[in-house]
């Protein structure tokens, strides 16, 4: 437990801090690399304060823009977006209040959030799944956005496989697992971002089935949208067919008006600036000299 927890995530560092209470962060074998084992001596240039605050019952006024078959809410009011976490039989558990772009980010807790470890009374930090997510997610329109993709670095070079789900994201993760030169960031969602000169991959402590989950990052070389089939082939699409592909599989506010537009221009952007493939594989190793191929621009068939 600590005052203040530190999260690197999407090449944003998170500042969480408390009042009254030390915070609790939950960390999970996923997200253990992405909390920071102490505060940087210098704030980044990226850096959101995420300040949490004790209420009696936690609220927000607003028009409903969206809500979740799960347990949370977003609502808009005057510019800000507020984000309210409530089970059907329960009052709401916490309230998160920002306005997107913004470096601020301000939650109200129940008091149902406070627990006792090691005869200290804690506040268990709200920002995990899916709060982590949807504030990333506003914060980074128009300039990146989370993939549902594997993405791993391969010498360096960042690659992403993206799919709906069921289309073998976690199995080519694990074909490529072990291969020299391969390190890997997600099996599941990785965070692209647009910065000059070219995007940029970093993996996610949202992992799928395989439970890959790396903190690291390096420069997107290629957009690989994945089909299963009997045969490893790779063809190349222009940026209409990657761009169709892609928002099947981006998370990006499509209930939001007023910044759908920003998030779709930033879709476009990437499909222009980087290349991209449909990669039909079946499930062995041969699909990872596929791929290597098409990294150093080689034939990408086999079987």
């Amino acid at each position: 437990m600590s005052p203040d927890v530190a999260i690197s995530l999407g090449g944003v560092f998170y500042h969480l801090s408390a009042e009254g209470h030390p915070l609790w962060q939950d960390v999970d074998a996923a997200y253990r690399s992405f909390v920071l084992p102490e505060l940087p001596a210098a704030t980044p240039v990226d850096a959101v304060s995420v300040r949490f605050a004790m209420a009696p019952s936690p609220s927000s006024d607003g028009r409903t823009i969206f809500r979740s078959s799960a347990s949370w809410t977003i609502l808009t009011e005057d510019g800000f977006r507020a984000f309210l976490f409530q089970s059907p039989e329960d009052e709401p558990l916490y309230v998160a209040r920002f306005r997107p772009g913004d470096s601020e980010v301000s939650v109200l807790c129940s008091s149902r959030l406070v627990e006792t470890r090691a005869g200290t009374a804690v506040l268990r930090s709200p920002f995990v799944y899916p709060l982590d997510q949807v504030v990333s997610m506003y914060l980074l329109t128009g300039r990146g956005f989370t993939v549902h993709a594997a993405g791993a670095l391969v010498a360096g070079r960042g690659i992403l496989f993206a799919g709906v789900s069921g289309a073998g994201k976690t199995t080519i993760a694990g074909l490529a697992a072990g291969r020299r030169g391969w390190e890997p960031l997600s099996d599941d969602r990785v965070i692209v971002r647009l910065i000059d000169g070219g995007a940029t991959v970093y993996g996610t402590p949202w992992p799928g089935e395989g439970a890959v989950a790396e903190n690291r990052n390096g420069p997107l070389e290629w957009l690989v949208f994945l089909a299963q089939g009997d045969r490893n082939v790779v063809e190349r699409l222009e940026p209409g067919q990657a761009l169709a592909r892609l928002l099947k599989t981006a998370s990006i506010p499509w209930y939001d008006q007023e910044y759908l537009g920003s998030a779709l221009d930033a879709c476009g952007r990437l499909v222009r600036e980087v290349p991209a493939a449909l990669l039909t594989f079946r499930p062995e190793g041969g699909v990872v000299d596929v791929v290597e191929a098409l990294l150093d621009g080689r034939t990408a068939r086999s079987g």
